[in-house]
């Protein structure tokens, strides 16, 4: 979508906002071009001791014209009073365009504002739109950049900039005609300057627009490297690579230095260019007009109403070459955002999706395939099912499949071949919030939010009992630690849960899967970081989630789903062997062999 499109279907629901803006948009430019340059001209030929007929060129002021052409044969109180109305006439039209500004400034805020929430919700709703494999390959520090940085300049289009941005070519026009009424041969010479002074602001705008984006790419490389190093803090600091990567982002920086120095360095040149361009007509038309005075082809008092009226074109062309330059720098960065806003979903409803009733969790994989954009296939025609209430455990190497099959039951990729049913309905032809409503999840690496257990807790069923809550964490044996907390439930587990150990944040996430109440769950190497007391004290939690559901775990210690009621052994994509615990001891298959790996080296690990 082009960015002008994307401008407009932001402020569409503001429509009566922006019709009240462009009337008085176009009240602003009559009072400006017309009704103050003319009244202005009037009190200079009142002041002026020429006795010349009045030519005000103004159809409205005639009144005023007639008035003022027998100002100077009326007696002197005729004359004091007919100045004194003139005077008010002015104080009243300035008084006029105050109003009028500060309610173009108000409506530009206002509309500006509330576009700018838009577009915030569109792009944060469109991100957690996108599928899983949109990320795989995006940087968050990039979106972030896009969510703070690039909002920010579009902020200065759709605030004042934008009233200007309207008001400034509207007066310069009307003004131009008005110009043009007053000495059409004063009026032409500006016009031959006119294309030149244009072409400049043009391929300004367009140079300052190209370097504006090229700007927000080097803030977004930035940010991206920024979050991600401080997010592996530990690491740096555990190779003690500080300096290098001091190193890395002083270049870093500096590059997106350079980028922006070289917008400032524009963005401070183009307007003085556009300024002296403007003096130097301005210089030109002086000595022409003086010429057409020496030869009696235009009165003083018509002059000085011209000058008027060119001075206050001439200051809004050079604010609106000024504005330009802003308002490519904010289509730059609206264009970053569109493309986020844009992006189609890899991942999508159909259009006939139905809600997915309540499950009993059988679920069906037929003829699946699956490869990740780019790659091999890491799922080849597999064909399993797995009956409600079922415990089935998923094992093998790294890379064998186990996380994508978890991964296509979430929907959070399709497969490239077959299809995956539950209780014997397609899961493409399910919403999306229907089908993952009734899955929990329990991950390897637990995700807390910013907040309380409590609202940690009820984030899968926000209309949960205190008591639902309350039971969830005895379950999951997590009360007994929640109510040695300062605060209980109410306590702050701070960001991504630093506050709480590893131990802490599993059963919590338990927790929050049992308040959930989910028919089917997902348990991916619930347990695999943890030590031994909080390995168990997970597992038992485990154990009581588990009951009655359909569960599918990921194993990364075979020694803890002997109780599963089938094991199912992946290798290159395919499902090789499957069966319970002792029966696939018994074959002396790859089962076997990953088991008697993990007891030779003393360490439950059949890896990733």
């Amino acid at each position: 979508m082009p960015v002008l499109s994307l401008l407009r279907r932001l402020l569409a629901p503001q429509r009566r906002r922006v019709e009240l803006l462009l009337l008085v948009i176009v009240g602003v430019t009559i009072v400006e071009v017309a009704l103050l340059p003319g009244l202005f001209a009037a009190l200079i030929k009142v002041l002026s001791p020429e006795h010349e007929s009045v030519d005000l060129k103004y159809s409205f002021l005639e009144p005023l014209a007639r008035r003022l052409d027998h100002f100077f044969a009326a007696a002197p109180e005729t004359r004091l009073h007919t100045l004194l109305l003139l005077a008010a006439a002015i104080v009243a039209a300035a008084l006029l365009r105050a109003a009028l500004t500060y309610s173009r400034i108000y409506l530009g805020q206002y509309l500006g504002g509330r576009a700018l929430i838009d577009l915030r919700m569109q792009l944060f709703d469109r991100l957690q739109k996108l599928s899983l494999a949109f990320y795989d390959s995006e940087r968050v520090g990039d979106l972030m950049s896009r969510l703070t940085n690039d909002v920010a300049l579009v902020q200065q289009l759709i605030t004042a900039d934008m009233t200007w941005y309207l008001v400034s070519p509207a007066i310069v026009a009307v003004g131009a005609v008005g110009m043009f009424l007053i000495n059409w041969k004063l009026t032409l010479l500006v016009l031959l300057f006119s294309p030149f002074t244009a072409a400049i602001v043009v391929k300004m705008g367009r140079r300052i627009r190209r370097l504006t984006r090229t700007q927000q790419e080097r803030v977004g490389d930035l940010n991206a490297r920024l979050h991600e190093r401080l997010a592996s803090m530990r690491v740096i600091q555990s190779f003690t690579r500080e300096d290098y990567e001091s190193e890395q982002f002083r270049g870093l920086s500096e590059s997106t230095f350079q980028a922006a120095i070289r917008v400032a360095r524009l963005d401070a040149f183009a307007p003085q260019l556009i300024e002296f361009v403007s003096t130097t007509v301005f210089v030109v038309i002086v000595a022409f007009a003086g010429l057409l005075v020496i030869r009696e082809q235009i009165g003083f008092s018509a002059l000085m109403g011209y000058f008027v009226l060119m001075q206050r074109v001439g200051m809004y062309f050079v604010k609106f070459g000024s504005l330009h330059l802003r308002v490519q720098q904010s289509l730059a960065a609206l264009g970053r955002v569109g493309e986020i806003i844009d992006r189609e979903a890899d991942i999508r409803e159909a259009p006939d999706a139905e809600e997915l009733p309540p499950v009993t969790g059988h679920i069906a994989f037929k003829g699946v395939s699956f490869g990740y954009a780019g790659g091999d296939e890491v799922l080849q025609r597999v064909d399993v099912e797995i009956e409600p209430g079922q415990v089935v455990a998923l094992v093998g190497r790294s890379g064998a499949g186990k996380t994508s099959m978890a991964n296509l039951i979430m929907r959070f990729y399709d497969p490239t071949e077959g299809r995956i049913e539950i209780d014997g309905r397609d899961i493409r032809q399910a919403t999306l919030r229907s089908l993952r409503s009734q899955i929990g999840l329990v991950p390897q690496e637990t995700i807390l939010f910013g907040g309380t257990i409590e609202e940690n807790m009820r984030y899968g069923r926000q209309e949960a009992s205190a008591e639902e809550v309350m039971a969830a964490a005895t379950a999951a044996n997590a009360h007994e630690f929640i109510q040695r907390l300062p605060n209980g439930f109410d306590t702050e587990v701070g960001e991504r849960g630093v506050k709480l150990s590893g131990g802490q944040r599993q059963r919590l996430a338990v927790a929050r899967a049992l308040v959930k109440d989910p028919r089917i769950l997902i348990l991916d190497e619930a347990t695999s970081s943890l030590d031994a007391e909080s390995e168990a004290l997970v597992q038992q939690a485990l154990e009581r989630l588990m009951k009655g559901r359909t569960t599918l775990v990921i194993a990364h210690r075979l020694s803890t789903i002997r109780k599963a009621d089938r094991i199912l052994v992946l290798a290159d994509g395919a499902i090789v062997e499957a069966g319970a615990h002792e029966e696939l001891l018994a074959r002396g298959g790859e089962y076997s062999r990953l088991y008697a790996l993990q007891q030779a080296s003393g360490v439950d690990d059949a890896g990733e």
